[in-house]
């Protein structure tokens, strides 16, 4: 199978080649995390460049950077989570009695669980990178606005592709009420992310005063 590391591990020809492979099952969720982090750093590129700003938004803008570099780090770590081992081994374990099919049921619901975390925590950090988008998008200069507004896209796609993955795991797990409780937290997540990309369209699409 071909192995997905990106960026510490492996150069991005290797990346883009493991991503290809049909034998990679979660390479969709690599790619949406790739994506997340790519405008994750071009919002921090932007926060770099020369600004003529007053001291206080500054700070925030040091600030947004330092965070949208957290969010960075964290998304690229998804993609060394390997949920899909837990789920093939419980898959595989043994099923010739009642109680072994019982419990091979049970690691493959904790397994499938484990599996939802990812895309869910795709979700949350691209909702958090957003939230920052609005800060550096207002204070960052007229050209950049092109940088911003394809870093808003990426993260935007990246959460939509998270959140489809994520939704066609929640039809096989068996627990209603973890179920119940994603799907809440789907819902809120999907509002605070489209209304923080749409703050930060907004924002970059009003003519500098």
């Amino acid at each position: 199978m071909a192995e997905l590391r990106f960026p510490n591990e492996g150069s991005i020809p290797e990346f883009l080649a493991a991503l290809a492979s049909p034998e990679d099952t979660h390479g969709a969720l690599a790619a949406a995390a790739v994506a997340a982090a790519m405008g994750a750093s071009l919002l921090q590129m932007v926060a770099a460049l020369p600004h003529t700003l007053r001291d206080d938004e500054l700070t925030a803008l040091v600030r947004a950077a330092a965070a949208l570099a957290r969010v960075q780090e964290e998304l690229l770590e998804t993609i060394e989570t390997e949920t899909a081992v837990k789920l093939f081994a419980a898959r595989n374990m043994p099923q010739a009695s009642k109680a072994e099919r019982a419990e091979r049921e049970s690691a493959i619901q904790l397994a499938l669980r484990a599996a939802a975390d990812v895309p869910l925590e795709i979700m949350r950090l691209c909702g958090r990178a957003l939230q920052h988008a609005e800060t550096v998008a207002g204070r960052s200069a007229r050209a950049a606005s092109i940088d911003v507004e394809l870093a808003v896209t990426l993260l935007e796609t990246a959460f939509n592709a998270a959140r489809s993955n994520l939704e066609a795991k929640l039809s096989i797990l068996t627990n209603s009420v973890h179920v119940t409780l994603i799907g809440e937290e789907i819902a809120r997540l999907s509002r605070g992310t489209a209304a923080a990309a749409d703050a930060a369209r907004w924002v970059v699409k009003v003519p500098a005063a």
